[in-house]
């Protein structure tokens, strides 16, 4: 069983948004647009208690409405479909359940249990009696049903399930109250070991989690793999052999000294009330079995310290190793799933701590084996892998009022369906696999793309923007994005503009690319396969930005893509001497020969006199445009 998808209705910054999930659900987005909102909507919905949700947490004060969370499950299996009994019957594929505040504060649970109409009436009956004449009625009223026989109000209960487990087809959503206690990390109740969603927020203190508790990550990990009943039961027998000791010592030092002051008192008493005994014996010491608990402390060298102590980056790696741990130990002791819902994942950590975190999140959401699924909210891409683009839910939070939050998302399949006819599919399976889709991490994050070929065209328009300020580009949430070579741009250009990333393009046409390859001794065959891998390209890109096909187009500026008729460093040539110039001196400087260097060209580009060659400018304009 995992998370299919869910609906977050009135909660904080969250009006009403549906989101999907999958193994590994990676949610980015600006500041303020509910990412981490979703994930605390889940664990209210999870392991929420009554009166955790104030009037404080309606969206934009609507108080007078419900806050609602609504969770569909998928992948049942058989042991799964037992558990949950009429709510999964045999056949379903799904289980749909939702939890509701309502604006008097009441909560409650509900889900889709599975049932066959003509039931209901019987089912809801308030006595025996009144159960066992419906069910007769029912009978004689509809023999086709060929319902047992059954006389006492179990044995119609067990008639009917058993009817409608063969009847599936038949049965409809009936929505019926569930106990508080159906959620819930060791709770004892239904999901409880079926699917646990553990919650690491950003500012989970890692000396409360270290603590033996039964609602924190290590009491959670002791509890899945320590079996504390045998030590429990010793230490039971251990207590009461010592009760039983302390009688015998109470016996052989006060018993005869006991015996005197009874007698005594005895007597006084029989004067005034005859016929009445005093007792007076040792009062028990209250012996109580304690449960077995432990301490987590760290040790470094000969040093041990309490975890509060230590920095704020080993705290953090500390819960992420409780977490991992967790999830490893949990999905080792049962047959259900644990999904583990992170905060920034990157919070105080080194750069290489966070990628081998973000690898190891990834290989236990892929091990079928481990039964994990993991959900984080984070700013950082070492966290989203372009691969798994399909995977990452981008939100998006409008600038009216009330604010609108949208969830954005693409799929392979809507990335094929985009480029049908300009790219083939198999075309698209090779380049999702290769370093094209490597570099779009960053692009993720931005609010604006613009996509270049090459690393050096990435550097000159940065340096475009830096000559106007420094930062202007970044400031404004445009990253300039290579994509290694433009037959990559129509994939990439697809990908962003899917999950909702307003892009443009900018790409050489290479109608000079003969007279260099002649510069370079090359035969005219290899001119010739040349020839023809610019010209596919060249058309591939025409037909995909929806422009007319010609082998070499010229020079423009269009909508949604810039074109050189050649490449960048023949038009830079052409438009603005001075830039060769400063690329001239900042080889001399250096020493040593800089050409198609990133880092060469930006400065020379920001250092070159003249006028930036208008053409370089309205692409910027364009993509701040978007």
């Amino acid at each position: 069983m995992r998370i299919q998808s869910a609906r977050i209705r009135n909660f904080r910054t969250l009006k009403d948004v549906s989101v999907t999930f999958d193994s590994i659900t990676t949610f980015i987005g600006p500041n303020g647009t509910g990412k981490s909102t979703v994930l605390r909507a889940l664990d209210w919905f999870f392991n929420g208690k009554v009166g955790m949700l104030t009037e404080k947490d309606c969206a934009f004060g609507a108080t007078d409405e419900e806050i609602e969370v609504q969770v569909t499950f998928c992948d049942l299996t058989d042991n799964d479909r037992s558990e949950l009994g009429k709510y999964a019957p045999a056949g379903t594929s799904t289980f749909t359940a939702w939890k509701i505040r309502r604006p008097d504060g009441a909560e409650f649970t509900s889900a889709n249990a599975k049932g066959y109409p003509d039931f209901n009436e019987i089912k809801s009956a308030s006595s025996a009696t009144e159960k066992k004449g419906l069910y007769a009625d029912l009978r004689r009223a509809q023999p086709s049903l060929g319902l047992t026989a059954a006389s006492t109000a179990t044995a119609i209960d067990s008639a009917m399930t058993a009817w409608e487990s063969t009847h599936v087809e038949l049965l409809v959503d009936a929505p019926e109250g569930l106990p508080t206690n159906f959620f819930g990390f060791n709770s004892g109740g239904k999901m409880s070991g079926l699917f646990d969603f553990v919650l690491v927020t950003a500012d989970l203190r890692a000396s409360e989690e270290s603590m033996d508790g039964k609602v924190s990550i290590i009491g959670r990990i002791l509890e899945r793999s320590v079996d504390r009943a045998a030590a429990d039961e010793a230490i039971a027998e251990i207590v009461e052999d010592s009760r039983a000791r302390q009688q015998i010592v109470y016996l052989e030092k006060f018993e005869s000294q006991l015996a005197e002051v009874r007698a005594r008192l005895d007597e006084v008493v029989a004067r005034y009330s005859p016929g009445r005994q005093i007792s007076v014996r040792p009062a028990e010491v209250e012996l109580k079995a304690p449960r077995t608990s432990f301490d987590v402390s760290v040790v470094d060298g000969t040093t041990e310290t309490a975890v509060e102590r230590q920095g704020h980056g080993f705290q953090r790696t500390l819960l992420i190793s409780a977490l991992q741990v967790l999830a490893e130990s949990g999905a080792a002791a049962t047959d259900g799933v644990i999904c583990m819902a992170i905060e920034e994942p990157e919070l105080f950590q080194h750069p290489i701590q966070a990628q081998t975190f973000a690898k190891v999140l990834r290989a236990l959401a892929d091990d079928p084996t481990k039964r994990i699924q993991i959900a984080y909210a984070t700013h950082s891409p070492y966290f989203v892998e372009a691969r798994h683009f399909d995977q990452v839910r981008r939100l998006v939070r409008s600038t009216e009022e009330p604010p609108v939050v949208t969830v954005h998302s693409a799929t392979v399949t809507d990335v094929k369906s985009k480029l049908a006819g300009a790219v083939k599919p198999a075309v698209v399976d090779r380049q999702l696999d290769s370093t094209a889709t490597g570099t779009l991490a960053i692009a993720l994050f931005a609010s604006r793309a613009l996509l270049v070929e090459g690393t050096t065209e990435a550097a000159v328009l940065y340096g475009v923007g830096d000559k106007r300020a420094v930062g202007a580009l970044e400031s404004r949430g445009i990253a300039i994005v290579p994509v290694s070579g433009k037959t990559s741009l129509p994939l990439a250009h697809a990908i962003l503009t899917e999950i909702g990333i307003p892009t443009y393009a900018m790409f050489d046409g290479d109608s000079g690319f003969e007279s260099r390859s002649r510069a370079h001794g090359k035969t005219q065959e290899k001119i010739d396969e040349e020839r023809t891998v610019h010209v596919t390209a060249n058309r591939m890109l025409l037909t995909y930005f929806g422009h007319p096909e010609v082998d070499f187009p010229q020079e423009a500026i269009l909508d949604n893509v810039a074109i050189l008729d050649d490449h960048l460093e023949s038009f830079l040539e052409r438009t603005w001497p001075e830039w060769s110039a400063a690329c001239s001196k900042v080889e001399a400087d250096a020493g040593i020969t800089l050409a198609k260097n990133q880092l060469a060209y930006r400065t020379a580009t920001i250092e070159a006199e003249g006028d930036v060659p208008d053409l370089l400018s309205l692409v910027l304009l364009k993509a701040e445009g978007l």
